[in-house]
């Protein structure tokens, strides 16, 4: 359970005070201000990560580390693979074919050099990076941060993938974590100029902290005795430091009924694009499923329980909202939509779940006071 965001709706709701507690203001505030563009970015981070993966280790793969290689052609890709598309269709062919050979070798299911699959999927990555996110809005301190802040905390990143290995006896969810923890080190040298001595010291503090758990890619012989928790701390610290220095709040949890509302608000937009391009609307979807999961799913439960449920079953209908690795390509198509309206009544598709999601948001939004 989300503690930290059941604290703050109490806050925001009135029903608990702390003492000398105030929030921070700050000049940014990406996860508002680019919501899909963090989301799309966090997609492709995340493939040039288990790119990083699948070049630190060596064919034949464990089978747990192919699989979440393999990952590179699932619900990440999704993530961005619609803007992709309309923007440059020969590119996102291209980049399409260069992750599925990568997932085929870590499948055990191609004879190519891997290296230079990887190599090739590296640089028609970062084409796409290019391509999708701006260049004055991917330099920007601020996404910076924000794209930082995913990866120190989101699923697979460091904290988790420290945890997930050693809480539950998953060791090969901890290279996960060593090649977000790479990431970060080198975002932070492109944020770092602009902290105070104080601030550069106390992030570099919190990065050798980290190094510690994670000397190198290859998990730990034994994770028994661990404290699954113990990457938690230091990245949440690394976090309040990044903010600073980059100027961004970072923890969109603080105000938990603006968040509420800006989700609502999303979604009702994207309900407006499912019928022209399911594809695009699906990145919408995947924005708004990170913060609605991460920070308002457990504190809906407790004040209106139902609405909750309803609405987490509604993603499944159009993202692959649980699980990353999946090989599904992540998003309901439009021909997907014509095949459910055709097929089992019991199957929205997905402009019918956008919608219902929706009006659900809508609700919970008056519930919780946004």
């Amino acid at each position: 359970m989300n503690k930290r965001s059941i604290i703050l709706a109490a806050l925001a709701m009135g029903s608990v005070s702390l003492p000398g507690m105030a929030f921070a203001q700050y000049g940014n505030s990406p996860f508002y201000d680019h919501t899909v563009e963090l989301s799309q970015a966090y997609g492709l981070e995340v493939i040039g990560l288990r790119l990083d993966l699948a070049a630190a280790f060596s064919p034949p793969y464990d089978d747990e580390l192919a699989e979440t290689i393999e990952g590179v052609t699932g619900a990440a890709l999704a993530r961005f693979s619609g803007t992709l598309e309309d923007r440059d269709p020969e590119l996102a062919t291209a980049l399409a074919a260069a992750l599925d050979e990568v997932a085929e070798i870590a499948e055990g299911e191609s004879d190519e050099d891997p290296a230079e699959a990887i190599a090739e999927a590296r640089e028609l990555l970062e084409q796409a990076y290019a391509v999708v996110i701006p260049a004055e809005l991917r330099d920007q301190a601020a996404f910076k941060g924000g794209v930082i802040i995913n990866l120190l905390l989101a699923e697979g990143g460091v904290a988790e993938g420290y945890e997930e290995a050693v809480e539950n006896n998953e060791p090969w969810e901890y290279p996960n974590g060593w090649a977000a923890l790479q990431r970060v080190k080198a975002l932070w040298e492109e944020v770092k100029d602009s902290a105070s001595a104080e601030r550069l010291a106390d992030g570099q503090e919190m990065l050798d902290l980290l190094d510690t758990l994670y000397p190198e890619a290859q998990p730990p012989a034994v994770v028994a005795g661990l404290n699954p928790e113990e990457a938690e701390s230091p990245a949440q610290r690394l976090g309040g430091i990044v903010e600073e220095v980059t100027d961004a709040d970072l923890y969109p949890d603080r105000d938990l009924p603006k968040l509420m509302g800006h989700l609502a608000e999303m979604t009702t937009a994207a309900c407006a694009v499912y019928p022209q391009n399911a594809d695009i609307a699906a990145e919408s979807i995947y924005a708004v499923y990170d913060l609605f999961a991460t920070h308002l799913a457990d504190v809906s439960g407790m004040f209106a329980p139902e609405l909750q449920e309803n609405a987490s079953e509604l993603f499944g209908s159009m993202i692959v909202a649980e699980d990353d690795d999946d090989d599904d390509d992540g998003a309901a198509s439009a021909e997907d939509e014509e095949e459910d309206d055709d097929g089992d009544d019991d199957q929205l598709s997905g402009t019918d779940a956008c919608g219902e999601l929706a009006e659900a948001f809508t609700e919970l939004r008056a519930v919780l006071g946004g």
